[in-house]
């Protein structure tokens, strides 16, 4: 028999506190006194007989009380298993995350390479093995470990992030089919958030022994890009970096085309996310933000985005036929390179929102729940929402409708408080110059705004955005906000005759189309090993994969027009429909979940708590040659535990017994004559 943990097998000299209590608490008779002395030798002989007798077995119940419970928390295990006969059924679960590429030289990878393989070596013969790979890669049971090995020598790590879900529920639901002795071997690196939000009842349903093999090293710092994004000022970005370590890092960031590249030196505080803002000299479609710095994880270094050329995307207007809504579409249409599509809010929460450029609402009326969080999704991922306000608003429904519980966010810049009539005319006499809807035109842009005026307004209160045009009465006309990576608009008024003249001015095509130009976002980031939905062509019967290395996949386009696939490495990735009308490209930015750069590590006491089995057993990869065959660590810590508890028992049933026997004999005895 070997042991797990041997470092508590010290506790056994806790045998000594039972015998030095036993020697230390031993009393002297008390004195009787008797008529005759006659038979009081034969008494005292056999009382002391009985007295040595009773506390010896109390002392051999207490000794092995402390020492069965301290071999079960040095966690036995034995080559030989008290059931035998019966099948052995493994299933080794491996990480192969982003995570698990860290080090120099792949530390981390190596380590479950070499603990798998030992684990392999340790199995009875003819014991049935599966290994599921975090990322959906499974071996069906075999009895053949020379194959299982080589597998998994000849495997790496990948870029997806947290699927321990998956792979648990996978296990479970193999091992359910099958009767026998069942061990679950889970080898990773033991992040902390792979195991977030992890739902264990599927193991409730198998009698499996899980046995979590630690792989980890002691890396304290590690940088990450988290997010990459264009501000709506022309040719700038925002990298959002995070530094996991404890202490103050400097490095250089490069930001790169295949033209172009430029670079900043930047310091990321300790524990702290840093958003820089870089400024490219040109227009840029295609780039790569890359840390320079040798921590212990490159892959979350880098960061692809695909920002989308101008006038590529539609927008899509909700609103009423009437004359407000003639003005918006005729007005976006001047543009030439932006077309109009008309939709409905009820249509919104199966449409794919994110082939537009813009959502522009017309004096619309509520906004249902599952259309509010389709919209909130679209504007997190870097969406334009342009919203005016008209008659049919009631104010208490626009300010609950617009309230995100999820996020505890409200997504418009202001709320709104009533309709305002006003006795005269209002006209512009504050805009925001400074801002790039506005940019172009300078402290030249009242001169444009002086002839137009306002009959009414919707008043706001409690603003959390920014006001870009205010009134002559103090009302504002226009808000912006910037909600995730997106923008929101908030015109407090219609473009209708009874409300002002606006739209009939030169400069409102002029301004909306510049709020379309500048205030676009990027293709809605996608990540190493989530599913993607690209949609193309519906008379295209092929659509090629191209990978960022060029490699193509020919897929059928069996749905026409939406063709998915699951990117596995990172950097751009293009769909191509081929169809009669010639070849359309979608067009996908793949990263590294940035979760997977935390350096934080989870607790074998929670994992304890999530993963809620008894049955549980801890390795360090130090220790992973001392899995001899463990086919009983499990049950023998159980086994040594349930013999303390009944050694316990019986110490406080014989020990209350004897005392009781004693008193009683006591009470018999006459104190005086």
């Amino acid at each position: 028999m070997g042991f797990l943990q041997p470092v508590f097998l010290w506790g056994l000299a806790g045998i000594s506190v039972p015998v030095l209590i036993h020697l230390f608490s031993r009393k002297k008779s008390p004195p009787y006194f008797f008529s005759t002395l006659k038979f009081i030798k034969l008494t005292q002989k056999k009382t002391i007989r009985r007295q040595k007798i009773e506390e010896i077995i109390v002392l051999l119940l207490r000794t092995a009380i402390v020492a069965c419970l301290f071999i079960a928390i040095a966690q036995p295990v034995s080559k030989k298993y008290f059931f035998a006969e019966k099948e052995n059924w493994v299933v080794l679960i491996l990480d192969d995350s982003a995570s698990m590429s860290a080090g120099s030289s792949n530390d981390v990878w190596k380590n479950l390479q070499s603990a798998s393989e030992k684990i392999l070596a340790s199995l009875k013969k003819g014991t049935h093995i599966s290994v599921i790979f975090s990322s959906g890669k499974t071996i069906p049971f075999t009895t053949i470990v020379e194959d299982v090995a080589r597998e998994i020598r000849e495997s790496k790590p990948g870029f997806h992030g947290n699927t321990m879900q998956l792979a648990l529920d996978k296990a479970s639901s193999m091992l359910e089919k099958e009767s026998g002795y069942q061990r679950i071997f889970i080898v990773s690196d033991l992040q902390k958030q792979t195991w977030e939000k992890i739902e264990s009842s599927g193991l409730k349903k198998i009698n499996a022994d899980i046995i979590i093999v630690d792989v980890s090293e002691n890396y304290q710092s590690n940088l990450t890009i988290k997010d990459f994004y264009p501000l709506p000022v022309k040719n700038t970005y925002v990298c959002s970096i995070i530094n996991w370590g404890n202490q103050d890092v400097t490095a250089e960031l490069k930001i790169s085309d295949r033209d172009y590249e430029t670079a900043k030196h930047l310091t990321i505080e300790k524990g702290k996310t840093t958003e820089i803002e870089i400024k490219t000299e040109k227009e840029l479609q295609s780039l790569k933000a890359e840390l320079l710095y040798p921590d212990i994880l490159k892959p979350d270094n880098c960061f692809f985005l695909q920002k989308e050329a101008s006038g590529e995307k539609k927008v899509l207007l909700i609103g009423s036929d009437d004359t407000s809504i003639f003005y918006t579409r005729s007005s976006v249409a001047s543009a030439g390179t932006i077309s109009v599509e008309m939709g409905k809010q009820e249509e919104i929460p199966s449409m794919q929102l994110e082939k537009y450029r813009a959502i522009i609402f017309v004096n619309p009326q509520r906004t249902e729940p599952s259309t509010r969080n389709k919209i909130a999704e679209y504007v997190f991922n870097g969406g334009t929402l342009i919203y005016f306000a008209g008659e049919r608003i009631v104010p208490d429904d626009f300010n609950s409708d617009w309230y995100i519980k999820e996020k505890n966010a409200f997504l418009m810049p202001a709320k709104l408080s009533n309709k305002s009539d006003f006795i005269r005319p209002a006209r512009i006499v504050w805009v925001a110059t400074g801002h790039p809807l506005f940019g172009e035109f300078g402290e030249k842009t009242l001169d444009y705004l002086k002839t137009i005026s306002f009959n009414s307004c919707v008043s706001i209160k409690e603003i959390t955005g920014d006001i870009l045009i205010r009134l002559d009465n103090g009302y504002p006309a226009l808000c912006e906000k910037k909600t995730g990576k997106g923008r929101i608009f908030l015109f407090t008024f219609t473009p209708a005759s009874s409300w002002t003249n606006f739209q009939t001015k030169p400069f409102f095509p002029v301004i909306m189309t510049v709020m379309l130009e500048y205030l676009s976002g990027s293709v809605s980031t996608a990540y190493a090993g989530s599913n993607i939905v690209v949609k193309g062509s519906e008379n295209a019967d092929i659509v090629t994969i191209i990978n960022p290395d060029g490699k193509t996949e020919i897929m059928q386009n069996k749905n026409k027009n939406t063709v998915s696939f699951t990117p596995d490495t990172p950097g751009i990735w293009m769909a191509q429909f081929n169809s009669p009308s010639g070849l359309q490209k979608q067009i996908t930015a793949v990263n590294v979940p940035w979760t997977e750069g935390s350096t934080e590590k989870i607790s074998y006491g929670e994992l304890r708590s999530i993963l809620k089995k008894s049955h549980i057993n801890f390795i360090s990869k130090d220790s992973t040659e001392k899995i001899i065959e463990q086919t009983t660590g499990g049950q023998m810590m159980i086994f040594f535990l349930e013999i303390s508890l009944l050694l316990l028992m019986a110490e406080l049933i014989l020990s209350n017994l004897f005392v009781l026997l004693r008193e009683k004999g006591i009470k018999n005895v006459p104190h005086k004559i």
